[in-house]
């Protein structure tokens, strides 16, 4: 079973790595304390939230031009995904492949790495990850500075949301909780991945949602001290009708945060924990 979102990665080039790094740290959250060097030679680096991370990976590729033309992605944690592998659909089995994967330099594999096929033209990939060592069931409990403490759910813009949707639910089957049932979501938990469609929000306030491919959204205990912290670090803030509070990176633009007030810390660990039994 998957039990929740582990980490969204954000994909930029290395020239806006210590702006990005510098911006998150004013803006009062957990900096995990490993960076990882992979084998293609990117560096990621991790901002730690309750179930979950936000992960800056960085590539310095003369190859990379610009942000855009690298994709952001989601990754779904399993507790065993071999089992889960067997339980795809036999379309996605002969699609995909279960690969042993691990840090540039370290021979010891650190992860199982499933990444799913694709619909066409989509700007975020989802893949599944099973830590075979490290702390990848680690559940911080800890409250950054900021008040931000868990990883809600992230949506995605895409052209054909109830295609989107359809396509993840049915390749991903009983691995996902289908008793929440909801219009253009699909649920892991108490989280979700939602499907938005590009271009239904006409906003023409501040926050700039052209070229967006991915909303997280965060769970806050203090939101007004959220706000003031994000301003101070150079996020642009906004409701944005249809969304909710939006911050913005001034920096890096495609990272668009959603502030949520919905649950607790104690009630966001405990149903992670749940999760993994």
């Amino acid at each position: 079973m998957i039990s929740h979102i582990d980490h969204i990665v954000y994909n930029f080039s290395d020239s806006l790595r210590d702006k990005i790094i510098s911006q998150f740290c004013r803006a009062g959250f957990m900096k995990h304390t490993r960076q990882v060097v992979h084998i293609n030679g990117c560096l990621s680096i991790f901002f730690k939230l309750s179930g979950g991370y936000l992960e800056f990976c960085f590539d310095d590729s003369t190859k990379v031009q610009n942000q855009l033309s690298l994709h952001h992605s989601v990754w779904l944690s399993s507790t065993n995904l071999m089992a889960d592998f067997q339980a795809l659909s036999s379309e996605w089995r002969t699609a995909i492949t279960v690969t042993e994967s691990a840090p540039a330099g370290e021979d010891t594999p650190a992860w199982l790495i499933a990444n799913l096929p694709t619909p066409c033209c989509i700007g975020t990939s989802i893949s599944i990850i099973q830590y075979l060592r490290g702390s990848g069931t680690e559940f911080a409990s800890l409250i950054s500075d900021n008040g931000l403490y868990g990883i809600n759910g992230v949506s995605h813009f895409c052209g054909n949301p109830e295609r989107q949707r359809k396509f993840w639910s049915n390749g991903l089957g009983e691995l996902v909780d289908r008793s929440n049932r909801q219009r253009d979501q699909i649920w892991i938990g108490h989280q979700w991945l939602e499907f938005l469609q590009q271009g239904s929000y006409p906003y023409t306030g501040p926050v700039d949602l052209r070229g967006i491919d991915i909303l997280a959204h965060l769970a806050t205990t203090k939101l007004e001290r959220t706000i003031l912290m994000l301003h101070e670090a150079d996020f642009i803030l906004d409701n944005v009708p249809g969304l909710g509070l939006v911050a913005q990176s001034r920096i890096a633009p495609s990272i668009c945060l959603v502030l949520d007030d919905v649950s607790t810390p104690s009630i966001h660990q405990a149903q992670l924990l749940e999760r993994l039994r």
